[in-house]
C-alpha cells in the first residue's frame, strides 16, 4: 500500500512538494526522538513493571512531546527562513500536532511490544497505512499538492494511536513518581544520545541538501531513496519490532541470544537482498517506468542507494542487541563514530552532486561495516560466525540478480520496458529460491520452525547450536 501510494504521489506531485515534506519530517523525527527520550524502550526492557512506572513514563513522555510541539509551532517561521522555504512555515505547525498524537500512543504500543503482542501492532500499522494512503491519494488527485503528504502523515498517526488504545486495557492514572523519573532518565538519556546520533546520520542529507541547494534538490534525493526505504521497512520493521523484546527475554542465554541475532539478519536478508539488488540492476528502467520520465535523473542514485541498503542489513539489529544486554555505552561510541563519518561525507561530497554523494555513502557503509562487527564481538560477545548465514543469503541474491543484466542485453531490442521488467522479475523469482536452498537452507528451516510455534522454534535453535 505504501509503495502504490508513493507511485501515485510521485506521478502527481512536484519535486519541491516532496522536498518540503522531507525536510519537515526530518525536523519532526528529531524532535520526536527527543520527546521519547528512550522511555518506550525502558518499558520494554524492564524485567518487572509496576503501574506507577507506566503512568510516570506516559505523563513525562506526553509532557515532553507537548512542549516540543509548541516550541516548533512558534518557531516555524524562523526555521522556514533558515532554509529559505516559505512553505515550511505553514507545514510545520500542522505536523507538530502529530508529535503529541504519536506520544499519546507510545506507551500502549511499548506495552504490547513488551508482551510480544504483535498481532494488534500489525493491525495498527495496516489500518494507519490504509487510511493515510487513501487520504493522501484523494488529496493529491484533488490538487492539494504538498498538503497531500502532510495529510497522509497526520491521519496515519491519528489512526495508529486510536487503534493501539483499543488494543490495551491499561489506562493512565494521574501519577508521576520522582524516583521513577530519575531511574528512567538514567537509562533513557543514554538511549536518547544514540537515537539523536542516528537521526543525525539518517537526516543529515536532508538538512545539507536543503541548506546548500533547495527543497527541489532534496525532493529528487527523496524520491531516489524513498523507494529503497520502503523496501527496507517492509523487510525489517516486523523483525525489528520483535527483536528488542525477544533479545531482552533471552539475554541470560548467550547461545539463544546470538542465534536469534543471526536469524534476524538472515530473515531480513531473505526478502531485502534480492529486492534491493534487483532494484539496483533495473533502476534505469524501473524508476522512469514507475514514477515517470521526470524522475529519470534519479535512477543512478537509486541504484547505488539500493546497494548501500543491502550492505546495511548486517547492522540493522546491532542496537537491539546492545539494548538487550545493556551495553549502551558501546553502542553510543560506535554510533558516534558512524555518525561522524557519515555527516562528514555528506558535507564534503554533497556539493559535487547527488550521484557522487550516493557513491560516497556506499563507500562509508562498506568501511564502517567491519568496525561494527569488531566492536560487537569484543564488547557484546557476538561471534563472527553470526555473519555466515546472512552472507550465504546475500550470495544467493547476488547470483540470482547477476543474471538480469545479461538477460536485458538479449531483450533490449525486442521487448517493451514493461515486459522486460516482468521477465527480469520472473527469472529472479525462479532462480533465487533454488539458490537459497543450496546456499542457505538453515534460514528456511528456522522459518518453518517459527511457523509451527515457539516451542518448535526453540528446539530448532537448540539443535542448530
Amino acid at each position: 500500500m505504501s509503495a502504490a501510494t508513493f507511485i501515485v504521489l510521485g506521478r502527481t506531485l512536484a519535486p519541491e512538494d516532496f522536498g518540503v515534506v522531507a525536510l519537515a519530517f526530518a525536523i519532526i523525527l528529531v524532535l520526536t526522538t527527543i520527546g521519547d527520550s528512550g522511555l518506550a524502550n525502558y518499558l520494554v526492557r524492564q524485567p518487572d513493571l509496576e503501574d506507577d512506572t507506566i503512568d510516570t513514563v506516559f505523563w513525562v513522555g506526553l509532557g515532553l512531546a507537548g512542549g516540543l510541539a509548541v516550541a516548533l509551532a512558534l518557531g516555524a517561521g524562523s526555521v522556514a527562513s533558515l532554509f529559505d522555504s516559505p512553505a515550511l512555515a505553514d507545514v510545520l505547525p500542522v505536523l507538530a500536532l502529530s508529535m503529541v498524537v504519536t506520544a499519546t500512543g507510545s506507551v500502549p504500543a511499548a506495552l504490547m511490544r513488551r508482551d510480544l503482542r504483535f498481532k494488534p501492532l500489525a493491525l495498527r500499522g495496516s489500518a494507519a497505512t490504509l487510511v493515510g494512503s487513501v487520504v493522501a491519494v484523494v488529496a493529491a488527485l484533488a490538487g492539494a499538492g504538498v498538503w497531500a503528504l502532510v495529510a497522509q502523515y497526520v491521519v496515519a498517526a491519528a489512526v495508529s494511536t486510536i487503534v493501539v488504545w483499543f488494543a490495551v486495557t491499561w489506562r493512565p492514572r494521574a501519577v508521576v513518581r520522582r524516583e521513577r523519573v530519575r531511574e528512567m532518565f538514567a537509562f533513557g538519556l543514554k538511549l536518547l544520545s544514540i537515537d539523536l546520533m542516528t537521526q543525525s546520520r539518517d537526516r543529515s542529507e536532508d538538512f545539507v541538501l536543503a541548506g546548500l541547494y533547495s527543497t527541489t534538490t532534496l525532493g529528487f534525493w527523496t524520491v531516489a531513496s524513498r523507494l529503497v526505504r520502503l523496501v527496507q521497512e517492509s523487510g525489517t520493521q516486523v523483525i525489528n519490532a520483535v527483536a528488542t523484546p525477544t533479545f531482552a527475554k533471552v539475554q541470560s542465554d548467550p547461545g539463544r541470544l546470538f542465534r536469534g541475532y543471526e536469524l534476524a539478519m538472515a530473515a531480513s536478508g531473505v526478502l531485502l537482498f534480492p529486492t534491493l539488488l534487483f532494484m539496483a540492476v533495473t533502476a534505469e528502467d524501473l524508476i522512469p517506468f514507475v514514477f515517470g520520465e521526470q524522475w529519470a535523473t534519479t535512477a543512478q542514485v537509486a541504484q547505488v542507494t539500493a546497494v548501500t541498503a543491502a550492505v546495511g542489513v548486517f547492522s540493522y539489529f546491532d542496537r537491539s542487541l546492545c539494548v538487550a544486554v545493556n551495553k549502551l555505552r558501546a553502542e553510543m561510541i560506535l554510533t558516534g563514530f558512524i555518525v561522524a563519518t557519515h555527516v562528514a561525507v555528506v558535507i564534503l561530497v554533497a556539493p559535487f552532486g547527488l550521484r557522487e554523494l550516493a557513491w560516497a555513502l556506499l563507500v562509508r557503509q562498506c568501511v564502517t561495516f567491519p568496525v561494527r562487527q569488531v566492536v560487537l564481538h569484543r564488547v557484546v560477545g557476538a561471534p563472527y560466525h553470526c555473519l555466515l548465514l546472512p552472507l550465504r543469503v546475500l550470495a544467493a541474491a547476488v547470483v540470482a540478480c547477476a543474471v538480469v543484466p545479461a538477460l536485458n542485453l538479449v531483450l533490449a531490442d525486442g521487448y517493451s520496458t514493461f515486459l522486460t521488467l516482468i521477465l527480469d522479475a520472473a527469472i529472479v523469482a525462479l532462480l533465487y529460491p533454488l539458490l537459497l536452498v543450496l546456499l542457505a537452507r538453515d534460514v528456511l528451516g528456522a522459518a518453518r520452525a517459527a511457523r509451527r510455534g515457539p516451542t518448535a522454534a526453540s528446539s530448532r535453535a537448540t539443535s542448530a547450536r
